[in-house]
């Protein structure tokens, strides 16, 4: 070993006490303003790094307990609801009881009076038997609405919040190129009908439910003119469904560009966004992996939740795949 390389090296092994420091911390002696020297401690990397893990978990669980609290706030508001619609059919069915009660008494009356006082009474007879046949059916739906299941079905998304019911409801956005297949995926979803491309002036609207949820699925015009218009559907969007027509390789370009303005719009900022690869059943169309790299979607949608399905609109094929990727990406695991 050289002079040199011992020198560098023995300055290295000084350094080591100075790095140890600059990790665990330590004391150091400074000045105070009478000029006396004072002993200060240092906090070193390690105690910076439990401090800010410290300050992260504390604030995850201020977070967590304002979820919790509002959690429970929509509990105790529909338990609210539930007991408050109880106690009136309670009380309908009391008073539509002390009338069927009185109708009985009544009737009974009735019966005792000879034949000329009925004959004589028909009319008041035929009402009140009337009446008696209208309480008869408001006592049916009362008991009805009153035969209502005890369970609170509680569902939970990713994000904390709770949800009180069977469905979770879902707006979905429905866009791509014209002539992309959107309007056929769409009846395809809801009808399970294939439908001929046709083209879509303004927009359709249509429900689909798949799973724990229901999806409101606006579907509007792709046409160059219309795009411009898209604008007005984002507004509380939480997914977008991005259709392609995986055989039309002359537009992927101008598929790509559309899509990058979806990606730049900040009120689709925390979006889901959905790709369907459509026409996968025809020979010429390109595969996911393919479109993927043309499209350049891990760059395009980097820092999003997103996927791309192969599917096909005439079979229907690949289309709930989607829709079960998308729930997935909405409901918590174990609330499904």
């Amino acid at each position: 070993m050289s002079g040199l390389s011992l020198m560098k090296l023995m300055v290295q092994l000084g350094d080591c006490p100075l790095s140890l420091e600059a990790i665990e911390g330590g004391i150091v002696m400074q000045d105070d303003e009478q000029g006396d020297l004072t002993a200060h401690h240092i906090a070193g990397s390690a105690e910076d790094a439990r401090i800010k893990v410290r300050a992260y978990f504390d604030d995850l669980r201020e977070t967590v307990n304002r979820q919790e609290e509002a959690g429970l706030a929509v509990v105790n508001n529909c338990v609210r609801e539930k007991l408050l619609s109880l106690r009136q059919q309670q009380e309908d069915m009391a008073v539509l009881m002390s009338q069927v009660t009185s109708v009985c008494m009544e009737c009974e009356r009735a019966l005792k009076r000879s034949d000329a006082e009925v004959i004589e009474a028909r009319n008041s007879i035929h009402s009140l038997l009337e009446t008696f046949q209208e309480q008869q059916e408001q006592f049916t739906n009362i008991a009805s609405l009153c035969d209502t299941d005890a369970a609170i079905p509680v569902a939970f998304t990713k994000d904390n919040r709770v949800h009180i019911g069977p469905k979770m409801e879902m707006r979905v956005v429905v866009l791509g190129l014209d002539g992309a297949g959107k309007t056929s995926i769409l009846f395809k979803m809801k009808q399970d009908e294939f439908i001929s491309p046709i083209t879509t002036i303004g927009f359709n609207v249509e429900t689909v439910e798949h799973r724990s949820l229901k999806f409101t699925l606006w579907d509007v015009g792709g046409l160059q003119k219309l795009r411009p218009l898209w604008r007005h559907y984002y507004l509380n969007t939480q997914a977008v469904i991005f259709v392609i027509d995986s055989t039309n390789i002359e537009r992927i370009t101008e598929a790509h560009e559309e899509l990058a303005k979806l990606m730049a719009e900040k009120r689709l900022k925390d979006a889901l966004v959905l790709i369907y690869a459509n026409k996968q059943d025809l020979p010429s169309a390109l595969s996911v992996d393919a479109l993927t790299e043309q499209l350049a979607l891990h760059k395009l949608c980097c820092g999003r939740s997103w996927n791309i399905f192969a599917c096909d609109a005439h079979s229907g094929k690949g289309l709930h795949e989607g829709l079960d990727w998308l729930a997935r990406q909405l409901m918590s695991e174990f609330a499904q």
